[in-house]
């Protein structure tokens, strides 16, 4: 009898593992966009099935330091407030790091992009990020937004990029250098959009919008304008 409910565990084990895998490869594949929520839910399920396991949530790719930048992050890019906790109350971090150990792509991104932005404020302010005061982790997270936010004005005039010194003189031509924050916009981009999947598909987020589902749970998105409120929330919209 154990031995048929030890095989019967295994087997459930394997197929939650193979359902997070699928969407952690799917998440790459829409290049970030927007996730079911019954997909989102399972990944949070996860989480707290491993943090009922062992009293705590054990990290599955990133190291300590990098799951603590990975937490700043989070609660820096949807904060609490007087109505919900932060995006790290809501799981952001364990959400993330379940995804991106299941794909080598996701896990890429994160993991070159916390190195990046680590050595760019050691540069800046001489201290990584997690370590460094408030008010410079808000500056250099101010500073990939305004790049994005140029790369985008650039484009939308149908102006290009060229990263050659034999070009730096012919700015009015409308060819420029490619931003040294190139990486770093790339990575945020990523983390910013991740952040509120998972705040907004977590129990803390789902009661900040109110959202009381229905009979069709499964096909239930994150509505677009839930997330473009939580980026025009977040201290650093575009």
């Amino acid at each position: 009898m154990s031995n048929t409910s030890e095989t019967l565990i295994q087997i459930e084990d394997m197929s939650r593992r193979d359902a997070l895998r699928s969407i952690a490869l799917a998440v790459t594949v829409v290049a970030g966009g927007q996730m079911k929520l019954e997909a989102a839910q399972h990944v949070h399920s996860q989480a707290k099935e491993e943090k009922k396991k062992s009293g705590s949530y054990k990290a599955k790719l990133f190291n300590e330091h990098e799951f603590k930048t990975l937490g700043r992050l989070a609660e820096l890019i949807v904060p609490a407030d007087a109505v919900s906790g932060s995006a790290r109350d809501a799981g952001a971090p364990e959400f993330i790091d379940l995804l991106a150990s299941q794909n080598d792509d996701l896990a890429a991104i994160f993991t070159g992009g916390l190195s990046w932005l680590d050595a760019e404020m050691r540069k800046r302010f001489s201290a990584p990020f997690v370590e460094a005061k408030a008010e410079q982790q808000t500056a250099m997270l101010d500073l990939l937004v305004q790049a994005e936010q140029t790369d985008r004005d650039r484009k939308t005039k149908g102006q290009t990029y060229e990263a050659s010194e034999h070009y730096k003189h012919f700015k009015s031509y409308g060819i420029y250098a490619a931003s040294d924050l190139g990486p770093g916009v790339a990575f945020f981009d990523w983390a910013r959009k991740m952040t509120v999947d998972a705040f907004y598909t977590s129990e803390i987020g789902i009661k900040d919008v109110d959202f009381r589902g229905n009979g069709s749970v499964s096909k239930y998105e994150v509505p677009k304008e839930v997330i473009d409120y939580a980026l025009n929330h977040s201290p650093f919209a575009s």
